[in-house]
């Protein structure tokens, strides 16, 4: 695995692929229904589970530093041009990985 996942975040990683895995099964396309739509939310739903597993991984320095610059992007000047929903869900989305890694941490 640790080759596979190239030694970064292998656990998480791991864990985000059969987690995925599992969601595409035939037996669950009620669920990915409900969660998703088209491949837009999709994309967007997937992106939030890795960004939410991956906030588990408090060793690596790249993710904190990616991490701390969404935070910066979340909550700068900078967001203020963008519509009122993507702030929203930006702003909501590192507040919930900030939070997870402060859980995962305690």
């Amino acid at each position: 695995l640790a080759a596979f996942y190239k030694g970064k975040s292998i656990a998480e990683q791991n864990s985000v692929d059969l987690a995925w895995d599992l969601l595409n099964e035939d037996s669950y396309s009620s669920l990915r229904a409900a969660i998703y739509r088209d491949d837009i939310e999709r994309k967007r739903f997937r992106q939030l589970v890795v960004n939410l597993v991956m906030a588990t991984d408090i060793m690596d320095a790249d993710l904190k530093i990616l991490r701390n610059a969404r935070w910066n992007k979340a909550f700068s000047e900078a967001s203020l041009q963008e519509s009122m929903v993507q702030s929203t869900n930006r702003k909501a989305t590192i507040v919930i990985e900030h939070l997870i890694q402060a859980s995962d941490v305690a």
